[in-house]
C-alpha cells in the first residue's frame, strides 16, 4: 500500500480524476511524455487557494517559465481553488500519478515523509533568513529524499509566514501565557510543546476556531497573519503577539511517475522554473503579508512586538521537547545548527 493513501477512497478519486485527465491529449501519463518524439507535453498542477494568493501566483509564474525553457513544448495547466481537491487530497492524487504537480504546507505533508515533522517545533528557527538559509542547505535533501520514498519528487519551498500568537488578552510575556486555552492543530508535537509552554493546548478544527474564541471555548490560537485576517479571528481575538514561533513552509512536488517519464533535460527544466517560481511567491506573499498586518493595524487591534529577552523566555521553555525528539529529528536539528 502507498504510504499516507487510504485504499479505496484514494482509489476512486483516482479514477475519477483519470478520466478527467485523459481529455488533456499528451499528458506525462501518456506515453508521450517520454518526450522521444518531441510532441507537446501538457502537465497539469493543483492548487488549493485562489488565483490571488501567493502561491497560485508563483504558480502560473511557474508555468510559464516552464513554457519559455521548453519553447513552448511543455504546457503546465494550474487549476487554482481547489478544482482538483484539498491540500491531502492533492498529495494523494499527486502520490499516485493522476496530478502531475501539488502544493501543499508541510503540515499535513509529515504523514507521507516524517521528517518534514521538524517544522513542527517552535522557534526552530531564529528567522525568516535562518529558515530560507537552512532550506538551501543539506536540510533540503534530506527531507525531498524523504518525500522522494513516497513517490513525490520536492521541487521548491513556498513562505507561509511566521505563525505568532493571538488572544483575548494581552500576551506580553511568557507568564502571561501561562494557563490559556490555546488552540492548536492536532499535532502531538506542538500539542506537547504548548504544554511545555505551560497553557492548555486545546485541538480545534479551523473552521471552528472562530465560534470558540466567541463563545470562550478557548482564549487564543496561532497563526500567520494573513490568516489571523482572511479567517475573521482579528474580529474576535485583538491582540497579535509577533511570537514567530512556527515557520511552516510549504512544498511544491511533482508525482514521481511523472518526473520519471521526462527526459533528463525537461526534468532540469522543471526544476529550474521551480526554483525561479520561489522568488515570486517570496516577493507575493511579503505584499500578502504586509496587506493584512495593515488590516489589523487600521482595525485598531493591539500589535504586540516581544524583545528578544522575552522571546528567548518563550524559547527556554521547549528545549526539553528537543531533547524529548533528539533521536528522531537530532540530525535534522544539526544541520539546522550548522546554517546559523
Amino acid at each position: 500500500m502507498v504510504k499516507g493513501t487510504n485504499g479505496l477512497v484514494v482509489f476512486l478519486l483516482g479514477m475519477v480524476l483519470f478520466i478527467v485527465g485523459c481529455s488533456s491529449e499528451g499528458t506525462a501519463n501518456n506515453d508521450s511524455a517520454n518526450n522521444l518524439s518531441g510532441d507537446q507535453i501538457v502537465l497539469r498542477l493543483s492548487e488549493p487557494q485562489v488565483d490571488e494568493y501567493p502561491d497560485s501566483i508563483a504558480e502560473k509564474e511557474f508555468a510559464k517559465r516552464v513554457e519559455e525553457l521548453s519553447n513552448g513544448r511543455i504546457k503546465v495547466e494550474v487549476y487554482t481553488g481547489g478544482q482538483l481537491g484539498d491540500e491531502t487530497t492533492t498529495i494523494e492524487q499527486t502520490q499516485v500519478g493522476v496530478i502531475d504537480f501539488g502544493r501543499a504546507n508541510a503540515g499535513p505533508l509529515t504523514q507521507f515523509a516524517d521528517s518534514l515533522g521538524v517544522f513542527s517545533f517552535p522557534f526552530l528557527f531564529d528567522n525568516r533568513e535562518h529558515m530560507w538559509k537552512a532550506l538551501d542547505s543539506t536540510l533540503k535533501e534530506a527531507l525531498f529524499s524523504d518525500l522522494e520514498e513516497s513517490n513525490l519528487i520536492g521541487l521548491a519551498f513556498y513562505d507561509a509566514g511566521a505563525r505568532s500568537f493571538y488572544s483575548k488578552k494581552p500576551i506580553q510575556t511568557a507568564e502571561d501565557i501561562e494557563g490559556m486555552k490555546i488552540r492548536v492543530m492536532q499535532n502531538d508535537i506542538l500539542i506537547d510543546a504548548f504544554k511545555e509552554l505551560q497553557t492548555s493546548p486545546t485541538p480545534l478544527a479551523a473552521s471552528e476556531v472562530y465560534s470558540g474564541l466567541q463563545m470562550g471555548v478557548i482564549e487564543g490560537g496561532e497563526n500567520n497573519v494573513a490568516t489571523y485576517v482572511a479567517d475573521g479571528h482579528y474580529e474576535v481575538a485583538e491582540n497579535f503577539t509577533l511570537s514567530e514561533h512556527l515557520r511552516i513552509p510549504g512544498v511544491l512536488f511533482m508525482s514521481k511517475s511523472s518526473w520519471d517519464k521526462l527526459s533528463e533535460a525537461d526534468q532540469q527544466i522543471i526544476q529550474e522554473a521551480a526554483l525561479d517560481s520561489e522568488k515570486t511567491q517570496l516577493e507575493e506573499y511579503d505584499k500578502f503579508s504586509q496587506k493584512a498586518m495593515n488590516r489589523v493595524v487600521e482595525a485598531g487591534n493591539n500589535v504586540i512586538e516581544l524583545s528578544e529577552q522575552e522571546r528567548n523566555k518563550f524559547r527556554e521553555r521547549v528545549q526539553t521537547l528537543y531533547e524529548k525528539y533528539e533521536s528522531t529529528y537530532g540530525s535534522l536539528f544539526d544541520a539546522i545548527d550548522e546554517t546559523r
